[in-house]
């Protein structure tokens, strides 16, 4: 074996030794990808909370807010929680944060009057793009280890996956994934 080959066995014998300690990502009959996917997301989300907390002083739920209005234009809880894939109960709350700090707006919505629209004021603007820069920041110190080749085959994976999952979590679609039928 040359040096390189050498070199890429002992790196995922690191990992091997690496990920055995890690808590809770061995289970007995729940080892799946998937499963250390929902523990990493639990793992983001506790630095992500940290990190939003410490540097812009708001939740994870207000930044998902502002940061969906701020690029586009005005959208109604509904459609915003849509786009985060989040409870609407939880973006109505962000959202009342946000209004109450003079981050957004609600206006009249022509086409339902029962859910306005939001929108980022200008203070709100302002703040997206002195956080923005600072989550892009954290997103790439959590993704360093991986190379641009293993990001990009990650992300192809991760839209794979995403796709398939968006499909039937659908509440439109007309059926749902479930345990295969017992013979």
């Amino acid at each position: 074996m040359n040096d390189t080959s050498d070199m890429s066995e002992q790196a995922r014998e690191d990992a091997a030794i690496d990920a055995a300690e890690l808590k809770g990502w061995h289970m007995p009959g729940l080892d799946f990808p998937l499963i250390r996917l929902v523990l990493i997301a639990k793992a983001m989300d506790r630095l992500n909370q940290r990190s939003l907390a410490d540097h812009a002083g708001m939740t994870m739920a207000e930044w998902r807010v502002l940061s969906r209005l701020a690029p586009g234009a005005g959208a109604t809880v509904r459609e915003i929680a849509e786009l985060a894939w989040a409870d609407r109960a939880e973006v109505s709350r962000a959202a009342s944060a946000l209004e109450r700090r003079g981050l957004l707006a609600r206006r009249d919505n022509p086409r339902d009057g029962r859910a306005p629209l939001l929108y980022c004021t200008t203070a709100g603007m302002a703040e997206y793009h002195r956080v923005r820069p600072l989550r892009a920041a954290h997103y790439d110190w959590m993704a360093g280890n991986l190379d641009a080749a293993e990001r990009a085959e990650f992300d192809r994976l991760l839209t794979k996956l995403m796709l398939r999952i968006a499909s039937a979590a659908d509440p439109d679609a007309p059926s749902r994934p479930g345990v295969p039928a017992q013979g």
